[in-house]
């Protein structure tokens, strides 16, 4: 049962309440920005899960690296932390912070970031 309470605190599902206007999922504000701040969130979203592959098996980094090649942004960033998470995967503090960047900037709250073990 701590499996399945592990994986609800980290989909916020358990704890305090999320705060009102959060996106949790569905389209995310990137649609809404500017054309630079798109592209770099896009450079951000193809490199990001290259960093991993010390500490992630090939085929869940090519599943992440799909999504995020077809710009499903958010589905690959959830992929990725979930992945991080599920194995137990220490994480810089570099790492978090441009996880917890790419997460701000797709809306998504960052609480999760700070379940992964520190490297």
């Amino acid at each position: 049962m701590a499996v399945v309470e592990q994986i609800l605190r980290l989909f916020g599902l358990t704890g305090p309440p999320q705060p009102a206007g959060v996106l949790i999922s569905g389209w995310p504000p990137a649609a809404t920005m500017p054309r630079e701040q798109q592209r770099k969130l896009a450079d951000t979203m193809r490199h990001l899960p290259g960093c991993f592959q010390d500490r992630l098996p090939p085929a869940v980094l090519q599943r992440i690296t799909g999504a995020a090649a077809a710009g499903q942004w958010e589905k690959a960033i959830d992929h990725l932390v979930m992945a991080l998470y599920m194995r137990h995967a220490p994480v810089t503090p570099a790492e978090r912070a441009e996880l917890r960047g790419a997460l701000r900037a797709l809306g998504i709250p960052t609480r999760r970031v700070d379940t992964l073990p520190p490297r």
